[in-house]
């Protein structure tokens, strides 16, 4: 492809023509994500990657796995591929010092910090005493994704700052969530988003000046135990994030899993049948046996990344690179199955092309450093709902493939039920 040709205005305009001649043919069941995957497949492609021209921006969208690999592998203590403008206007409106926009020595430094306290396995000190708090969090049944998002926010209170009680900081964290995820929020609402960052700082300040417990209870203590990040305001901007693993894409992970999983017979009794057999599921030890359970939560996050994009920037500042997980994950190259549900292609030992591309938490250097604690929590979550509780979900468009590309979320009607 000439480096002067791509995805200009002709493209863009032949684009929006396909969204809207997808959404006169199939109406409400329209797939606007599957649309784009088309179109990109249409597109000259040079590097891996299609150029997108738009008003004062050139943007290098990524649709080649392995140029997307070449890029995440990079590790961002070398230089290489900076974090995108867009990614780094976003997280600096809530915490500019922070792991995910951090680069060079820093971002060295903050990445050891976050994997010593960060790396969890069932023989972690404290993954008892987070059960016990997941447990608590998701005691009664979940009738609706926000219920599911309610009650990551209570396991994330006990979990990170260790007070389950703190209704209102969990408010602010989904309120600064939503701002992050949203330039419209943050330009129009900037002013009212400051002061609930100014009050959940002043709040973490607080927590952190208490100093770690001498028996420690939660994440905070043990981020005060290690050593800490620079100052006491860097050590604070790394929390945040951590909160919003739970509400954010934890609790989207979660959501899905807990559809795709009862919307379909045989996995619903699959699963049910391991937490069954599993042992005593009010203790820590016995997660780490649950392979199908955590292969569904693995397979439903490639299926829809909770995070479903990432930005970096081009060596001469001028071309913002992104990355669309759902583009990559459901490239046909990778076989025949890519648009389907499969959990059992996570537990052979050598995962298929569909699995070994899947950037549900990134790869690499990058690989995200909370992936081990999120599953734990998401596993803890199912293993109550399903195993105790009995939990079913009413989405008929979930229970055959192909699935589309973006989660039917209005279609997923959640509701108790007493396990066969």
């Amino acid at each position: 492809m000439n480096r002067n040709q791509g995805a200009g205005a002709p493209g863009l305009f032949g684009l929006a023509t396909m969204l809207l001649v997808d959404r006169v043919q199939r109406r409400s069941d329209a797939d606007p994500a599957r649309v784009l995957c088309r179109w990109a497949g249409l597109q000259p492609v040079e590097d891996g990657t299609i150029s997108v021209r738009t008003p004062g921006r050139r943007v290098a969208l990524v649709v080649d796995g392995e140029r997307s690999r070449q890029i995440l592998d990079a590790s961002p203590a070398s230089g290489a591929c900076p974090p995108g403008r867009l990614k780094r206007k976003a997280m600096s409106f809530l915490a500019p010092r922070a792991l995910t926009i951090a680069h060079g020595e820093d971002w060295a430094r903050l990445r050891a910090f976050h994997e010593r306290v960060l790396d969890f396995d069932h023989r972690y000190p404290l993954a008892q005493r987070f059960l016990d708090r997941v447990r608590a969090a998701f005691a009664q049944p979940v009738h609706s994704p926000e219920d599911i998002r309610r009650a990551m926010g209570k396991a994330m209170l006990g979990i990170v700052p260790g007070d389950a009680s703190r209704e209102g900081l969990l408010d602010d964290v989904q309120a600064l969530f939503e701002a992050v995820q949203s330039p419209v929020r943050r330009m129009l609402l900037g002013f009212r988003y400051r002061r609930v960052r100014e009050r959940l700082y002043e709040d973490l300040r607080g927590r952190v000046r208490q100093g770690a417990a001498a028996d420690p209870g939660d994440l905070m203590d043990l981020a005060l135990q290690e050593q800490p990040p620079a100052d006491e305001d860097e050590l604070i901007q790394q929390i945040p994030h951590w909160m919003f693993t739970f509400t954010g894409s934890g609790t989207d992970l979660l959501t899905r899993t807990l559809a795709l999983i009862t919307a379909r017979a045989e996995v619903h009794r699959r699963v049910r049948d391991e937490l069954a057999g599993a042992g005593a599921l009010d203790q820590a030890a016995t997660l780490s046996a649950l392979r199908y359970t955590e292969a569904c939560l693995l397979e439903a996050g490639r299926l829809f990344p909770p995070a479903a994009r990432t930005f970096h920037r081009s060596a001469d500042d001028k071309t913002e690179i992104a990355h669309w997980f759902p583009l990559l994950h459901r490239d046909p190259a990778l076989g025949d199955s890519v648009d389907a549900f499969r959990p059992e292609r996570w537990l052979n030992v050598d995962h298929d092309a569909a699995a070994d591309a899947s950037l549900l938490f990134l790869r690499g250097p990058r690989r995200c450093p909370g992936q081990p604690l999120i599953l734990f929590v998401c596993k803890a979550a199912l293993a109550r709902q399903l195993g105790e509780i009995g939990f079913g979900v009413r989405a008929s468009r979930l229970s055959m493939d192909p699935l589309p590309v973006r989660f039917p979320l209005a279609k997923a009607n959640f509701h108790p039920e007493t396990p066969s």
